[in-house]
């Protein structure tokens, strides 16, 4: 995806989170366990608000400095605001300008698709909370679990490196073009690759199912699955995200 196409995707699942949050902030969010819709907006809202500080310094910032919490009445408003600059930075970044990231690339595109996907996953989880999930747009989710795999997965597994010993799992996309690897090693490493190769787990489903998965919000149960069940229990159970 291009930086316009994530900007767009950005703007309408951000819409897609506000409407769902006006029905009832107060809703607890199943995906999200302990948290209210009230939590869930005002984690996303304060990311909002971090990402936009550091596209427009290029710096690494701190996601609480100088935010004023708003009361329950005006947190829609105070959400809205912080989409709205968001968006405004992004559209008038240099998509390929140095900017702090954890990931590459180091430039705004970096925060272009990380708040994209970010955003898409919780609008479903909000949508889950206070009506019906609705759908990710395919090449989004597609693009949201490759960069799960290439971008965050690693980060997850040096956070619990015990109790892996090179074991990999092979994800096939049903629903368009896309097959991923991954392996992890006992010493936190992760491999990653774009290509079908063999795995001691392999599972095939739609991009949206195989990418909530990835971010245990759908059961196991909702893809095909060959061999060793007993990896994706560890994938879920440790890689918490």
């Amino acid at each position: 995806m291009d930086p316009a196409e994530y900007v767009d995707a950005l703007a309408d699942r951000a819409d897609a989170l506000i409407s769902a949050s006006r029905i009832d902030l107060g809703a607890a969010v199943p995906s999200c366990p302990g948290w209210s819709v009230t939590d869930l907006l005002t984690h996303v809202g304060t990311t909002w608000g971090w990402a936009a500080t550091i596209v427009r310094t290029g710096g690494r910032a701190d996601p609480s400095a100088g935010v004023e919490m708003p009361g329950p009445d005006g947190l829609i408003d105070w959400a809205e605001v912080r989409i709205a600059d968001l968006l405004e930075v992004l559209k008038a970044a240099d998509p390929d300008a140095n900017c702090w990231t954890f990931g590459l690339p180091r430039t705004p595109r970096f925060w272009m698709r990380r708040q994209a996907n970010e955003t898409a996953v919780h609008a479903w989880d909000a949508q889950g909370a206070t009506g019906s999930h609705g759908p990710i747009e395919p090449d989004l989710a597609a693009d949201g679990l490759d960069e799960y795999l290439t971008v965050m997965l690693e980060r997850l597994v040096k956070r619990a490196p015990d109790g892996w010993d090179g074991e990999s799992v092979h994800l096939h996309r049903t629903d368009g073009p896309g097959e991923w690897s991954a392996r992890i090693g006992p010493d936190g490493s992760c491999q990653v690759v774009r290509e079908h190769t063999k795995g001691d787990l392999a599972l095939r489903g739609k991009a949206e199912t195989l990418y909530l998965w990835c971010v245990n919000r759908a059961p196991l149960d909702d893809l095909e699955v060959f061999g060793d069940r007993s990896i994706a229990e560890r994938w879920t159970g440790q890689l918490l995200f």
